[in-house]
């Protein structure tokens, strides 16, 4: 069975996410910010014009949440698991 458009779209963001990692999988604040100024720089600059609203911080929270889930998987975790999802504040 071939990937969905969106499983292929996860899966590009997990191994650009692990080019900015260390071997253990943590990424620090810096390279976390070169990650999202090189990958998404049209993504920051609207952020910055929302003054405000923290869509930036909760797209992380949300993405985070995911790859955490989807990485548990990768490693023999059960599937959609969901743990620690849930736990963001709404997108407003």
């Amino acid at each position: 069975m071939s990937n969905t458009q969106a499983e292929t779209s996860i899966i590009g963001m997990i191994d650009m996410f692990h080019k900015y990692t260390r071997r253990d999988d943590k990424i620090d604040k810096p390279s976390l910010l070169t990650m999202m100024k090189e990958n998404f720089p049209n993504f920051l600059s609207a952020c910055v014009r929302q003054k405000g609203i923290h869509y930036l911080t909760n797209f992380l929270s949300l993405l985070g949440d995911i790859a955490t889930d989807y990485h548990k998987q990768s490693h023999g975790g059960e599937p959609c698991s969901g743990e620690g999802l849930g736990k963001q504040k709404p997108l407003t």
